[in-house]
């Protein structure tokens, strides 16, 4: 009777299902709302959405959204921060966070952003708040601090703990397809993927998200710092490609490393991915049809 200790598979599925319908729910209020503002003011909604304040609150009403998933799953299973994946870990494991994986990352956001543009697709454009004077704290905080620390308690928390059993390569691969759907990007789909994969794969190495919410963080900021900065179009060319060759190879070498020598003893490889699976196919589905959606709003 009543709530299982343990999440498993089919919950962790729920959860994931309910982050999407959650996060929808919110969007569609604040579209709701907008719109009601709109028609008792008069003010045109571009203008509207050409304020900060317009600007904070659709980066920060998602953040909502997890928190009220981690506050609930919290709550009804009575978990403790060790329980959803915040455990004392290798310092090695940061190092490889920060070295090993970090710009080479950034570099395939980069690049697939410029192969969706070879085939028509426009990038829609940044709608980040100011980032002049004090701005740009604000702004690490909804775009870095935040997601780092939300999703990863989410993704490599809560859901990864219902289906790291399933064996290191099958959690990578589902991890790293459950990421990059759920951010409905097209161009950076493959990107996202990468992430979710080699986050997921260093939680399961590390015994702890800790490593993979310091490298989401970093990783976010770092793009953040260039869009306000542009420092990587100021290396000469002969500069990038040593740095993109660089952390390649620290890239290869992170990985190898964590795959064949970093290994965890005390995984039993299961394989009922299915509880799972269809759990999670209603966010899975409703992401499918968001990420379509996008993808034509923004094709030549």
């Amino acid at each position: 009777s009543g709530w299982p200790k343990s999440p498993g598979k089919a919950l962790s599925g729920v959860v994931y299902s309910a982050t999407i319908v959650i996060m929808l729910a919110v969007s569609l209020l604040f579209s709701f709302t907008l719109t009601a503002v709109v028609s008792s003011t008069g003010i045109e909604l571009e203008t509207l959405k050409k304020q900060d304040w317009y600007k904070y609150l659709s980066y920060g009403l998602y953040q909502v959204a997890y928190i009220a998933v981690v506050l609930l799953f919290a709550f009804l299973y009575r978990q403790k921060p060790r329980e959803f994946g915040y455990r004392k870990t290798h310092p090695k494991h940061f190092v490889i966070a920060l070295f090993g994986l970090l710009f080479s990352l950034n570099w395939v956001n980069g690049q697939f952003i410029k192969l969706f543009e070879l085939i028509g697709y426009t990038a829609p454009e940044s709608s980040l708040p100011s980032l002049e004077g004090g701005g740009i704290v604000g702004v690490l905080i909804v775009v870095a601090v935040l997601p780092a620390i939300l999703e990863e308690t989410i993704f490599r928390g809560v859901i990864l703990d219902g289906i790291k059993d399933v064996g290191t390569v099958a959690a990578c691969l589902l991890g790293g397809l459950l990421f990059s759907i759920f951010h409905q990007n097209p161009a950076q789909t493959v990107y996202q993927f990468i992430c979710g994969a080699v986050f997921t794969l260093i939680a399961l190495r590390a015994d702890s998200i800790l490593p993979a919410v310091f490298m989401h963080f970093i990783n976010n900021a770092v793009i953040l710092f260039d869009y306000k900065f542009d420092f990587l179009s100021k290396i000469s060319s002969a500069g990038s490609i040593a740095m993109y060759v660089v952390s390649g190879v620290c890239l290869v070498g992170s990985l190898v490393y964590l795959i064949f020598f970093d290994k965890k003893t005390n995984r039993k490889k299961e394989g009922a991915i299915k509880p799972f699976m269809l759990a999670a196919l209603a966010g899975v589905i409703l992401c499918g049809i968001m990420w379509i959606s996008v993808l034509v709003d923004n094709m030549g």
